[in-house]
């Protein structure tokens, strides 16, 4: 176990979870914090907030994990016809559940514990497995909104590379994110604290160092995602529209296409919308040192991230007949099957680009 380092040089911060409200000191995801004037460890825990804050991470813990789970079980009862958009989907849940089981949960023991009780390599992992689930999450996104555009924008880059077309997306988001979080292994550590206590803490050799990584990981996870998506969107949208301008001549855009298109959006203002409140206080915790940080609006802010874990199933059964017809199936197992169906997600990526598109234009 490490010694405390410096004051200025170290804090209780983390990539993966909430805040611990406290005086001079946050637990947050990205918040930084120091000891007390005195180098004592303050200790003035609000119960209250402390019980709210564990029961919002207890509910999105279950959430989570049983609609990820769930959607993981429909898909796989689908194996046989599976396409590649419910392989992007699949990959998504997974990602989703690493958020629960390895960032939410910790988080929610942590909370309880209110100490890091494990030992160093323990507080290294998990602060390591917390940062690659919120990589995860958000550049599998990234995958299948790149995945869209190809397919629609590029149709014939698309189909000539067949099967390799959403492998190498999936393949490059998880070993982003598996790359992205090794940072944290050697930031974090078991540091012995005064009066005997300790915790898994951030040390930093300059007292700027929080500042640069809360700002990097802002960047990597949230920012650059964000414009790359909408980016994609954009152009997206614009290709359906001069579709639909070539008239006759052209294909037209079928409603399973079009479902697509405003699954993928859906999913991707979702994220925005639970990712922004959660970063925006990371980043005035860690420039501003007037932060108020203790308070509840800002606490509770810490934990909502985690929401975007627990929405996405949902917005795939909501837009996809065949998921939610194994849902129904999968929960309601002596409900007669209907009858067959067109898909509400396309098939293949490639193809459907090619034939309801019509030409690449770009070709």
């Amino acid at each position: 176990m490490a010694p405390a380092p410096p004051a200025d040089a170290r804090c209780r911060w983390g990539v993966g979870g909430g805040v611990k409200p406290r005086a001079a000191m946050a637990r947050g995801t990205m918040a930084n914090a120091s000891l007390a004037p005195n180098g004592s460890v303050p200790d003035d825990r609000d119960p209250t907030l402390a019980v709210a804050e564990v029961a919002i991470l207890t509910l999105i813990f279950l959430l989570a994990t049983l609609s990820n789970g769930l959607v993981l079980g429909a898909l796989s009862r689908r194996r046989a016809r599976s396409a590649p958009m419910h392989r992007f989907i699949s990959h998504l849940c997974l990602a989703d559940l690493a958020v629960a089981l390895f960032q939410v949960l910790p988080q929610l023991l942590w909370d309880v514990t209110d100490r890091f009780l494990g030992p160093d390599p323990l507080c290294r992992a998990v602060k390591y497995l917390q940062v690659v689930a919120m990589f995860a999450s958000s550049y599998v996104i990234v995958a299948m909104t790149y995945d869209r555009h190809r397919a629609i924008c590029r149709p014939a880059v698309a189909f000539r590379q067949g099967r390799v077309s959403w492998k190498t997306p999936l393949a490059a988001a998880w070993g982003s994110a598996l790359l992205l979080g090794l940072p944290q292994l050697f930031i974090f550590s078991k540091v012995q604290l005064p009066q005997g206590a300790s915790d898994c803490w951030a040390t930093f050799a300059e007292p700027w160092g929080a500042r640069a990584y809360v700002s990097w990981v802002t960047l990597m996870v949230f920012a650059l995602p964000s414009l790359f998506i909408t980016t994609c969107q954009v152009l997206i949208f614009r290709e359906v529209a001069r579709s639909l301008e070539r008239g006759p001549q052209g294909k037209g855009v079928s409603a399973a296409v079009a479902k697509t298109l405003r699954m993928t959006l859906v999913i991707v203002v979702v994220y925005v919308l639970c990712w922004a409140p959660y970063f925006s206080v990371q980043l005035w915790a860690v420039w501003d040192p007037q932060a108020p940080v203790e308070g509840p609006a800002f606490t509770l802010l810490m934990l909502l991230a985690s929401l975007n874990s627990c929405t996405n199933p949902w917005i795939y059964a909501a837009f996809s007949s065949s998921i939610s017809g194994e849902l129904t199936r999968l929960l309601c197992p002596r409900r007669p099957r209907p009858r067959p169906r067109a898909e509400s997600l396309p098939s293949n990526s490639s193809l459907t680009a090619t034939s309801v598109l019509g030409r690449d234009p770009a070709a």
